[in-house]
């Protein structure tokens, strides 16, 4: 009963003290008109509203299907392009500047003031064009607790100047206080966030997510902005959680919020692909111009490894925000994962000249420098980023993926244990996880098995929680024979994520095809794999930009153990020809030596010993004691 006297009363003060409107004619907007915000002279002098209530205004402004708002990111380009801060304040005076660069219509600034004992806010709409005010609406608070439900009444009469029907405007209206959050602070902290996550990434915005959140426990935009912080920190489990929790909070978000914080929540916390996708092609038919929908779509399809699609909507995102420095690096990736490099290289260059950076750019140019064979391009990218929270550990184990896939797997363990160490001291657990998995895996695939199985041991006590770090220590352990263990492990992964697309219909299949295969059924591990297939290609694990197409050295694998030479050949053919999928996984080198021994199987001895003589070249300079080096040189010398 409190929550509905405390709401009433904050209405019937505002009459009370004269609450009103003033307005001019206004101006109907097109579908293809954009809106500039600019920022709100604080004659209050209270320092919670700076930054804030552009913040809340944007939330309110973009609850309308029909209005086109400039995103931060593009203002922060144009801020940079005419030599000033990317925090420079939008004044009235610079507004039409900005307008100019941005090719924008209109521009929204306003006011916020002491009116005797409450607040009174003005919003101004000019024409950018002339400068000339085309709409404005004022509205009054008691006090500033009803500052934010002022602030969104404010915004939807401006809506409704500009021209959106009625029946929009009553369906897409939720109070500010409620799809944003009752608390200034938190308000306040929720802003400092989304300023660091721009313009710092998402490791430097974490703490102040996490106080928006401390501060109100049900601002579901906090929590959905803290999960994907953590999801680009590969910290999984935590982006699960939060996202979850911005989930259950359906009552405080608009209709646009919730088609994304559903949509991540299928994507983060159950996993289910399909779910996923569907909900975003809601999003974009409803939405059409916003980016973020066409955008993280795009992540949908690395999952299951379409990358024509990714790079399509990537594309898409691209052209409606080309501030945004996530829809480079998706388009780069995508294209690294089709082999089309040139035009990832340019991607990237276009991203610098935009001064726009991030560790993930820098993993695509490293990749785009090993699949060039340029060692000095990957030094360069290794220099770069020492001492860099979230971004030295990934280039560290991305040194070490590279040292094994020669061969060189002394420097690839001190190299792994370098990038384990890095991400611990950033307080980065589950990646350092991630790290010691794919260490132990490689491992495994070498035939160390001790060392695999004491790897296997150290990814859980990492991260416990981590269903990325489940996996791989359940295949480590599977592929090492230890499969008593590794069955009750799986039982427990698969029980905990039965809507969880990526471990039901890729990881649980591939890890039971691995144990027929140790139990020399390889017959039932190939009936197991043709349920993978559709995702053979994904990025199966984590956040990551590359996948070692597993599910097809497994088949590949069991195609030799049922002595299927040529059908071998053709799975270890796929990774070879999928260079920029596989990237410098162990599983892209091993595939020349698997290739040799089903050519041999099959009888075509010739291309056997040109097929080894390839992995020999690739590993001329490779640790001597590696099992599977060992074995490949005595199955060499029989081919003679």
């Amino acid at each position: 009963m409190r929550a509905k006297l405390v709401i009433a009363g904050v209405l019937l003060a505002l009459l009370g003290a004269g609450f009103y409107w003033y307005s001019l004619r206004g101006t109907k907007l097109s579908e293809t008109d954009t809106i500039l915000i600019g920022d709100f002279a604080n004659s209050a002098g209270d320092p919670v509203f700076d930054g804030t209530l552009r913040e809340a205004l944007a939330v309110g402004l973009a609850q309308s299907p029909s209005l086109n708002l400039i995103s931060v990111e593009k203002v922060g380009e144009a801020l940079r392009a005419l030599g000033r801060p990317v925090d420079t304040r939008i004044t009235r005076d610079l507004a039409p500047k900005l307008c100019q660069r941005l090719g924008a219509t209109v521009f929204v600034t306003g006011n916020i003031f002491k009116d005797g004992g409450g607040y009174a806010l003005r919003l101004d709409a000019a024409n950018c064009s002339g400068n000339e005010a085309v709409a404005d609406s004022s509205s009054g608070a008691s006090g500033k607790g009803g500052v934010l439900h002022a602030l969104g009444m404010a915004a939807t009469e401006l809506r409704e100047k500009f021209g959106e029907d009625p029946a929009s405007l009553q369906k897409f209206d939720l109070p500010l206080e409620r799809a944003t959050t009752a608390s200034l602070d938190a308000l306040a902290a929720f802003t400092e966030g989304r300023r660091l996550v721009r313009d710092k990434g998402a490791m430097d915005a974490v703490p102040s997510l996490k106080k928006a959140v401390e501060l109100d426990s049900r601002f579901a935009l906090a929590h959905s902005n803290l999960a994907v912080a953590y999801y680009n920190l590969n910290q999984n489990a935590l982006a699960a959680d939060h996202i979850r929790r911005a989930f259950e909070a359906a009552d405080r978000q608009t209709v646009r919020d919730r088609l994304h914080i559903t949509t991540l929540y299928y994507d983060l916390a159950t996993g289910d692909v399909q779910k996923a996708i569907k909900s975003y092609k809601e999003w974009v038919q409803l939405y059409p111009r916003d980016d973020i929908a066409k955008g993280n779509l795009s992540s949908e399809y690395f999952l299951i490894g379409d990358y024509e699609e990714a790079a399509a909507l990537a594309q898409q995102a691209l052209r409606l925000d080309a501030g945004s420095a996530a829809w480079y690096e998706n388009l780069a990736t995508a294209y690294i994962a089709l082999q089309r490099l040139e035009e990832a290289q340019n991607i990237l260059n276009q991203a610098f000249a935009r001064k726009l950076d991030d560790p993930s750019m820098h993993a695509d140019l490293y990749a785009l420098a090993f699949l060039r064979s340029e060692p000095s391009g990957m030094e360069r990218e290794m220099a770069w980023s020492a001492g860099k929270p979230g971004g030295e550990d990934t280039m560290l184990a991305l040194q070490a993926d590279t040292e094994a896939y020669e061969g060189h797997l002394k420097k690839a363990r001190e190299l792994s244990r370098r990038a384990v160490e890095a991400a611990q001291n950033a307080q980065l657990n589950e990646p350092a996880a991630i790290w010691q998995g794919m260490a132990a895996l490689r491992e495994a695939a070498y035939g160390n098995v001790e060392e695999a199985r004491k790897g296997a041991d150290k990814v859980l006590d990492l991260a416990p929680k981590s269903r990325d770090a489940q996996i791989l220590a359940i295949l480590v352990l599977t592929r090492v024979g230890d499969l008593r263990r590794a069955q009750t492990m799986l039982d427990d992964l698969a029980a905990g994520n039965i809507t969880n697309t990526i471990v039901q219909s890729a990881w649980v299949p591939a890890i039971r095809a691995q144990a027929e295969m140790a139990g020399q059924k390889p017959l039932r591990a190939l009936e197991l794999l043709d349920v993978v297939k559709p995702y053979e290609r994904g990025q199966l694990i984590g956040n990551l930009s590359y996948s070692c197409m597993i599910p097809v050295y497994l088949r590949a694998e069991a195609y030799l153990g049922a002595k299927r030479g040529q059908q071998a050949a053709a799975e270890f053919q796929k990774l070879v020809d999928s260079r920029g999928v596989v990237g410098n996984c162990w599983s892209g080198a091993l595939a020349y030596l698997g290739r040799g021994r089903a050519q041999a199987q099959s009888g075509s001895t010739n291309a056997a010993r040109a097929s080894y003589q390839e992995f020999f070249s690739l590993w001329k300079s490779a640790d001597s004691d590696v099992p599977i080096l060992k074995s490949a040189r005595a199955e060499f010398a029989k081919l003679r």
